[in-house]
């Protein structure tokens, strides 16, 4: 095939493609940091719907409003880090707690405990089935670069609980989080950098990294290496779930 000819087919490819929809929260947004749809091929009909500070309930409410106007439009979720995060962050410092009230406020309440996160997931999965659309689950990143930390057991449980229900629903599951822990065997697992006690420095690290390519400078300034601060994706981290997700959408064309 010539050149003309593969161009024209990727843009036939384009025209006729279903729309993605990119559920998630501020990792799939890529604020701060950087989102990993900037590195999936442009012939993918991908649409951001990230929202920074999103629960899974958050999630699910937002999905449930617009999905029954949708046809043939597939789905991309991920989802579950705030669900662990802000139950922390509340108590991490009260500097917090006004911020994570207004979460809750807007919608984005986190899950109780893992029991809870699985009967929400569970019915999530359940409406997307009835509705006959085509889904792929990402899994919870690693919540800081300290793969022991209580945070990443934490995480483990609860992604246990995700494999436990892609596997029961047959549901694309997309491991980041075991991609994450292999980008950080060999590294210092040691480091201590986590998101600051103040709320107004993750904003500003979201100002910065919304206008300035500065998210790889700030990993390195602070120790890290797939992160900005332990949660938010850096180039390396979002690059890295990107070729996942592309992989995925590549099957499901076969």
């Amino acid at each position: 095939m010539s050149t003309v000819e593969e161009k024209l087919a990727e843009l036939l490819t384009a025209e006729t493609a279903d729309l993605v929809l990119c559920y998630g929260d501020s990792i799939t947004r890529g604020v701060p940091g950087v989102t990993y749809l900037s590195f999936i091929n442009k012939k993918w009909k991908l649409k951001n719907y990230g929202l920074g500070g999103d629960t899974l309930i958050g999630l699910s409410n937002r999905v449930f409003l617009n999905m029954e106007n949708r046809r043939r439009d597939s789905y991309i979720l991920q989802i579950g880090t705030n669900d662990i995060l802000l139950p922390y962050l509340f108590n991490h410092s009260e500097l917090w707690r006004d911020r994570i009230a207004g979460l809750i406020k807007r919608g984005s309440k986190p899950c109780e405990n893992e029991h809870n996160f699985k009967e929400e997931f569970e019915r999530l999965i359940l409406k997307f089935q009835k509705q006959g659309k085509k889904l792929k689950i990402i899994n919870i990143p690693c919540i800081g670069e300290d793969l022991k930390s209580t945070l990443n057991t934490k995480v483990d449980t609860y992604n246990n609980v995700l494999k436990t229900l892609t596997d029961e629903y047959g549901i694309d599951y997309i491991d980041f989080n075991n991609w994450q822990k292999n980008m950080l065997k060999d590294k210092n697992n040691g480091n201590n950098y986590f998101i600051s006690k103040n709320p107004f420095d993750v904003a500003i690290d979201s100002l910065l990294t919304s206008f300035l390519p500065v998210s790889d400078c700030l990993s390195r300034k602070r120790g890290l290496h797939i992160t900005i601060d332990g949660c938010h994706l850096n180039t390396l981290g979002a690059r890295g779930l990107a070729d996942l997700v592309e992989e995925r959408l590549c099957k499901q064309r076969m």
